[in-house]
Formats: structure tokens, sequence, C-alpha cells
């Protein structure tokens, strides 16, 4: 990818995060970027393919600097707490490519939801096969079923994503800072899942 078109789209993105995509300057894009407003709709064509381009290299930008297949996990919690700490040294390395894709996943410009479709599902994919992974190397208890262990980990994250889309949408200026508390109650909960809610009952023959 070319310099201007790298300068370009990471003024994008400051824009973008800072504006929301409507009230957003094209003009000031291209003050950002030292280029002529021509050059951005040579490049991009428009506005809105501005946005979708500029998400799509959030997206390949965090891919690239955050990798979970180095990451081993002994257990769910360790799994929530890593994932926490990432979130927070990403949005504080980088808060425009983090809000950005914060932006376009949990409260996207409505004319534009549909052409985003399918924009974060090789995270969401990712994510499901690392939380396959940790479940495959842990020790379940006796009697505890595997395919309803998975549906329940999977019934956590989809809250825990619900709750943070739908914070998301009443807090469009959301930073990752704000979401400490919602990180902390996800940990907390994967902890009760993995270690039970009550001590084992005694033997009535005992």
């Amino acid at each position: 990818m070319d310099e201007k078109r790298v300068k370009i789209l990471d003024a994008a993105m400051e824009e973008f995060t800072e504006k929301g995509y409507q009230a957003a300057s094209t003009n000031k894009i291209c003050a950002k970027a030292e280029v002529s407003k021509g050059l951005i709709f040579h490049y991009f064509g428009s506005k809105e393919k501005l946005y979708i381009a500029a998400v799509s290299y959030a997206i390949d930008f965090a891919a690239n600097e955050v990798s979970l297949e180095r990451e081993p996990w002994g257990d769910f919690v360790e799994m929530a707490i890593w994932s926490t700490k990432m979130k927070l040294d990403f949005n504080r390395k980088y808060p425009a490519v983090f809000g950005l894709i914060m932006q376009a996943y949990g409260n996207p410009p409505t004319e534009l939801k549909g052409k985003l479709d399918g924009f974060f599902d090789k995270a969401i994919e990712q994510s499901k096969a690392q939380m396959n992974q940790v479940l495959s190397e842990m020790k379940l208890k006796k009697g505890v079923n595997m395919d309803a262990t998975h549906k329940v980990m999977a019934a956590l994250f989809q809250y825990i994503t619900e709750k943070s889309t739908i914070y998301l949408q009443h807090h469009p200026d959301a930073t990752m800072d704000d979401f400490i508390p919602l990180a902390n109650e996800f940990t907390e909960m994967m902890r009760i899942v993995e270690f039970g809610i009550c001590d084992e009952k005694k033997d009535l023959g005992e």
C-alpha cells in the first residue's frame, strides 16, 4: 500500500473515531493527511467507501498487532484477564484504530450496517476456536458434559458481547477504560462457571 493511501486511512480513522461517520469531514481528513480532496476520491470514490476501507484497514492492523494464536491459556479466567489487558494496552497505544473498530462493530452507521456484514466474522470465529482449545485442555469434573459446557460458555460470550454492544450504542464515545467494570464482571462470571457456585454435597451415607 502506497504512503499517501496509508496517510489518508490514518487520518480517516482519527476523524471517523472522533466525529462519527455523519459528522466526519472529508476536508479535515484531507488536511490531516496533507493531500487534495481529489486524491481521496481518486483512491476511494466516496465518503462511504472511505469509511468501509478505513474499518477494513483498522481490523487488519489490529489482527497483525494482536495475535491470539500465540497465547496459551490455562483456564478461562486467565483468558478473560489476558484479553482485557490486551484490549486496554491496544486502546492506549492505538486509540483511533480501536475506536473505529468499536464504533463499526457496536454502533455502525445505519446506512452502512449491511455493508459491514462479515467484517468481524474472522475475529468471532477465532475467539470461538480459542474457547474450544481452552476447554479441550481443561480437566472437567466427573459427570460434566462437554457439549453442554460449550453451550454455557458460548452463551456467556454472547451475553457479554451483546451487553458491550448495547453500552456502545448509548455511549458512542466510550473508551476501553469505560469497559473495565464490564471486563471485571466478565472475569468473575468466568470464575463462577469454571469453579462452580456450590460446595460439594456430602454423601448422605457418611
